[in-house]
């Protein structure tokens, strides 16, 4: 029996054929196109730029370098218009507004402004004071008292409103600071709170105590008593006898009467007087006379400038670039302050980081050709890295020079030495009452000796043999014995070992004894003892020192 097959199956298979065919056609070409989609990059979003303005793109160092040009112009500016023939409206109105606030000190001001921005542009120079924040509030203060005192010179206080209003005196403030402290104190307080204030603004001005204002009144008193003197003794009257024969023409001759020398009477003990020590008024010797001066260094600006540029592309390299903002020369290291810069990352903009740029030691070295450097993130007191890279001629420093530097001589301890210039070229100056215990140790010529005679070189420049007592100790008796015959040796330098031990036990008693006469006066250390001692006129007792070469031969 034959079988009957629909019309239309034959089509719907083969439109299900088709359906299926066209499906996964479908089907590949939507792979295709996500395989193409997946296959091409999405479009990258640019990030966006953040602009920094120039203020904020100098450096701490370039910031205080504008402040002070800006001070000094406008100082400048200031006298020119406070002088000037003709003024317009504008330099009118400015100088009429600057009478009335300061009154006289407008002619103080400008002159003010012009030294405070050289002295911020010019800071760097060593024989030029530091310039702190100290010093800075201290001449504000001083100004400021200034003002008060020319408005208190002036006017009464009842006057001085309108005083101002004129721009006469101090003016407004001058004016404000007067009312107040005559208003409220009093005169006889207004005087003392003025004559604090400038003690007050001295003190900070100069950078020194309140006590070392009044060193100049002691010699000053000094010399008048001898003046005084000598003008009494001059204008003496003269004897009655000596009158009548000047008188006469006559000029007399003091002939000395002559002693008769009376036998003691029988009977009578005799006693015979001690003759008192010889007083040696010791007199320190000139620094010119004694050591030499050094020369300048020769400094290489182009080879200095092609080292800061290696390092800056060096560190560009490594993906840590930064900007060379100060060099500092050293005798023996040249520093380079680095100011980390800005890079692009995904999050932004970001600083680069200290630590990379202290990781890429190494590789600093090797593009600079230098044996070792040193990194030191950040430098204290800075907000730069310093890259320490020895330089390729060791300068000589002499000791001349350390000794004549102003921080050296503004240490006024009576035990201070100096010991070099650190890696910025700035004099390295301490003293023994900080560090009673001082041990040198380094390798074989590393500068241990040169070390010891500069130290010793240093005190005995600065003391007397009435204020400091030396024992030297030197095995092998090729360092220190130079110093024999020096008035400073409590002995001669002690060269054999067997003697050590009896001078260092020697050294104990004497500890010993200083202490007990300590405590009998009340004193702590030898400084007060010797402070009392002068106050009641008596003898000082003299620094104790104790040098010893070589240390490690008397331990063994």
């Amino acid at each position: 029996m034959p079988l009957k097959i629909p019309f239309n199956s034959s089509r719907s298979k083969s439109g299900s054929k088709t359906k299926g065919k066209s499906s996964a056609s479908n089907r590949g070409r939507g792979k295709g196109k996500a395989t193409s989609n997946r296959g091409r990059s999405a479009p990258q979003t640019q990030p966006e730029t953040v602009s920094v303005g120039w203020w904020d793109a100098l450096s701490d160092e370039r910031k205080l370098d504008v402040v002070g040009a800006i001070m000094a112009v406008v100082g400048l500016a200031t006298i020119l218009i406070l002088f000037s023939a003709q003024r317009s409206a504008v330099t009118e109105s400015m100088m009429s507004i600057l009478s009335r606030t300061f009154g006289w000190g407008i002619y103080i001001l400008p002159v003010g402004l012009i030294v405070m921005g050289l002295w911020l542009i010019l800071r760097r120079i060593e024989t030029l004071p530091p310039l702190t924040l100290e010093r800075g509030t201290g001449v504000v203060v001083l100004f400021l008292w200034i003002l008060t005192a020319i408005h208190s010179y002036y006017a009464p206080p009842e006057l001085s409103e309108q005083a101002a209003m004129e721009g006469l005196g101090g003016g407004y403030i001058g004016s404000l600071f007067h009312r107040f402290l005559f208003n409220n104190l009093g005169f006889a307080g207004a005087i003392v709170a003025l004559l604090a204030w400038l003690l007050i603004a001295l003190a900070m001005t100069f950078d020194i105590e309140v006590q070392d204002l009044f060193q100049w009144f002691g010699p000053l008193t000094a010399r008048l008593r001898t003046l005084l003197a000598r003008r009494k003794s001059q204008t003496s009257p003269q004897s009655m006898e000596e009158a009548e024969v000047a008188s006469n023409g006559f000029t007399p001759l003091h002939r000395p009467e002559p002693v008769v020398n009376e036998p003691p009477p029988t009977g009578t003990p005799v006693t015979t007087v001690k003759s008192a020590e010889a007083v040696i008024n010791w007199q320190l010797p000139d620094v010119k006379d004694i050591l030499d001066a050094g020369s300048a260094p020769e400094v290489n600006e182009e080879f200095i400038q092609q080292r800061a540029r290696l390092i800056q592309e060096t560190l560009a390299s490594f993906g840590a670039p930064v900007q060379v903002v100060e060099i500092n020369r050293g005798p023996s290291i040249t520093q380079f302050g680095v100011e980390p810069l800005f890079v692009e990352t995904r999050s932004g903009r970001t600083k680069v980081r200290v630590s990379k740029i202290a990781s890429l030691a190494d590789d600093l070295a090797l593009a600079l050709a230098a044996p070792r450097i040193r990194i030191q993130a950040p430098v204290p007191g800075h907000s730069y890295v310093g890259i320490e890279v020895p330089n390729e001629e060791m300068t000589l420093v002499a000791l001349r020079d350390i000794i004549e530097s102003e921080p050296f001589q503004r240490n006024k301890h009576s035990l201070k030495f100096a010991l070099g210039r650190d890696v910025t070229g700035h004099p390295i100056g301490t003293t023994l009452e900080n560090m009673p215990h001082l041990l040198i140790a380094g390798t074989t010529g590393s500068g241990k000796s040169v070390c010891v005679n500069s130290i010793l070189t240093c005190l005995l420049l600065h003391n007397t043999p009435e204020e400091l007592r030396l024992i030297l100790v030197d095995p092998k008796r090729v360092e220190l014995t130079g110093y024999n015959g020096v008035p400073h040796l409590l002995a001669p330098v002690v060269v054999e070992i067997e003697r050590v031990v009896g001078a260092l036990q020697w050294v104990t008693r004497e500890m010993d004894r200083r202490y007990h006469l300590f405590a009998q006066i009340g004193a702590r250390n030898i400084t007060d003892y010797n402070a009392r001692m002068k106050l009641q006129g008596q003898k000082k007792l003299p620094f104790l020192i104790i040098v010893i070469d070589e240390l490690a031969d008397l331990m063994m």
